[in-house]
C-alpha cells in the first residue's frame, strides 16, 4: 500500500524505504498570510492508500493529517487507512474542572470522522480517548517489541509506576520466560506534570527490575518510580515506554538516575543519548497497515 507521510512522521521515511514502502508524493508550502497549502504530485484515483501521522502538541500537525486525508479524498482515492503511532491530547480525555473541555475527546471524534478503511493508534493513553476513537480502531501495541529486545536478559519484576499501568505490566510479563513477577506504586499527582510516589506494592529487593509506561513526558512519574525502587534495594533499574518525548529537561533528569537502560520506540523522532535504545516500529506496520 502507497503511504503519505506528514512532518509529524518524516523520521520514518528511510525505514519504510529500506523495508520496500512506496512512499506518496505531495507539496506543501506556507502563504504569505501563514495559511497553508498542498498540492498532491502523482495520480491517486482508484487506489487504496495510507496515511502515517502523528497528532503532536503543536496544532499544525492534526491540521496536516486532515489536510493531507482531505487531499486524497478530494484527488479521487478509493479509500485512507490512517496510522497515527502517536497519538497526543489523549491525557485531555475529561473535563476536570469547571471551565475545561476534554480536548483529546475533540481530537479522537475528528480523525473518526474521516472515516478511514483502517484507523491505528499505537499505545493510546486513556480507556476514553480509545472509545471515542470508534469501535472499528485497531490499537497496536509496543508490548511485543520490548518482549523479543527484552528477552535474552528479562527482569524479575516488571514494576507498574501507577494503578493505571499495572495491567501494560502484567500483559508484559505475560510475554517473557521466565515470566517476571509484578509490583505496583501507589502515585498521586498534586497538579499536572507533577507525580509523588507513595508506596511500592511489591518486593524489589536484590532484584532486576523494569518500569513499564506508555510515555515518558517531563519523567516526573518515572523518576519518583526509580526513586522509590532503588530505596527499596532493586539491583538493577531498566525502563520501558512506547512514546518517547522527553520534554521539559526529561533527558538531564533521567540521566542521573541510576537506570542502567531506557526502551522506548520511534513513534517520536529521538535524539542518541548513551541510555536511550529506541527501538523501530516500520517492522511491525506491514502488520497493521
Amino acid at each position: 500500500m502507497k503511504s503519505f507521510l506528514t512532518e509529524s512522521t518524516r523520521h520514518l521515511r528511510a525505514s519504510l524505504v529500506r523495508r520496500g514502502w512506496t512512499i506518496g508524493r505531495y507539496e506543501s508550502s506556507v502563504f504569505a498570510d501563514r495559511e497553508r497549502g498542498y498540492l498532491l504530485k502523482e495520480e491517486v484515483t482508484g487506489q487504496s492508500l495510507a496515511v502515517i501521522a502523528s497528532v503532536l502538541s503543536a496544532p499544525e500537525s492534526l491540521f496536516d493529517l486532515l489536510a493531507l486525508h482531505r487531499l486524497l479524498v478530494e484527488n479521487g482515492a478509493a479509500g485512507i487507512a490512517l496510522i497515527v503511532p502517536y497519538l497526543g491530547y489523549a491525557r485531555q480525555d475529561r473535563s476536570d474542572r469547571k471551565g475545561a473541555a476534554a480536548m483529546g475527546v475533540m481530537v479522537a471524534e475528528l480523525l473518526r470522522q474521516t472515516q478511514p478503511l483502517k484507523l491505528v493508534v499505537c499505545d493510546v493513553h486513556s480507556e476514553r480517548i480509545r472509545m471515542a476513537l470508534g469501535p472499528s480502531v485497531v490499537e497496536w501495541s509496543a508490548l511485543p517489541m520490548f518482549a523479543a529486545a527484552l528477552a535474552k536478559r528479562p527482569p524479575a519484576v516488571i514494576v507498574a509506576p501507577d494503578a493505571g499501568s499495572a495491567p501494560r505490566a502484567r500483559r508484559l510479563a505475560e510475554l517473557l520466560e521466565p515470566r517476571p513477577e509484578i509490583a505496583m506504586i501507589d502515585k498521586v499527582r498534586p497538579r499536572p506534570n507533577v507525580a509523588i510516589a507513595m508506596r511500592l506494592q511489591g518486593d524489589v529487593r536484590g532484584k532486576k527490575v523494569l518500569i513499564v509506561d506508555d510515555m515518558i513526558d517531563t519523567g516526573g512519574t518515572i523518576v519518583e518510580a526509580v526513586k522509590l525502587v532503588s530505596e527499596n534495594g532493586a539491583a538493577a533499574i531498566r525502563i520501558a515506554a512506547t512514546h518517547g518525548i522527553f520534554s521539559g529537561g526529561a533527558m538531564e533528569r533521567l540521566s542521573r538516575l541510576p537506570v542502567s537502560e531506557i526502551l522506548v520506540t520511534n513513534t517520536l523522532p529521538q535524539t542518541r543519548h548513551p541510555k536511550i535504545r529506541s527501538l523501530d516500529i516500520v517492522p511491525f506496520l506491514p502488520a497493521i497497515g
